[in-house]
């Protein structure tokens, strides 16, 4: 009988979650391909902010709080981003690159990676503008911008599908949240 695909990277007591989130990465052909599509990849997770940023100041253009709202969201987007991290350093989940699943194509150190960082952001960053935009276009751009990050960090080998599925459910919530305290 052959090992598992898994076995090679996992300790016998790896939980369910890691054996699922491995088999998710390896479904999704995540850590390897072509060098176009990796060279794509590579640069939507580093700069998808910038889309981000600009999409934030066209929904507060056209509100009632103008630029306050940009910042009071962006601000709020930080302190999720620093809670996550704080979750991170305590879950101490292994990136795909550290468990040897893949190259480290964005040269990321070992720290954690559950949940996502980025996925927090990008779900803090939609749910707090979601109640103050009427705008289909703006967040269906936000949206296929938070979910194009999220495919390109696991891409990457930066996260597991996991890591980034629950940054952005987290992060949605929170800025759900504060968004509906701002309206």
């Amino acid at each position: 009988m052959t090992p598992s695909p898994t076995a090679a990277f996992l300790p016998a007591s790896a939980s369910p979650w890691l054996r699922l989130d491995i088999r998710l990465f390896r479904l999704l052909h995540a850590g390897r391909g072509p060098a176009a599509l990796m060279g794509f990849a590579r640069a939507l997770a580093r700069w998808s902010w910038l889309p981000l940023l600009a999409l934030v100041a066209w929904v507060s253009l056209d509100h009632r709080l103008g630029p306050v709202l940009a910042l009071l969201c962006l601000a709020w987007a930080g302190l999720v981003q620093l809670a996550g991290k704080r979750l991170a350093r305590r879950w101490q989940a292994q990136r795909p690159f550290a468990l040897g699943l893949c190259p480290n194509h964005l040269g990321h150190g070992g720290r954690a990676g559950f949940p996502s960082s980025h996925a927090l952001v990008m779900g803090a960053v939609l749910g707090a503008l979601l109640p103050h935009t009427a705008s289909g276009a703006a967040l269906a751009a936000m949206a296929a911008l938070a979910l194009g990050t999220g495919w390109a960090r696991v891409h990457t080998g930066a996260h597991f599908p996991l890591d980034v599925i629950v940054g952005l459910a987290m992060g949605l919530a929170a800025g759900l949240g504060f968004g509906l305290l701002l309206a």
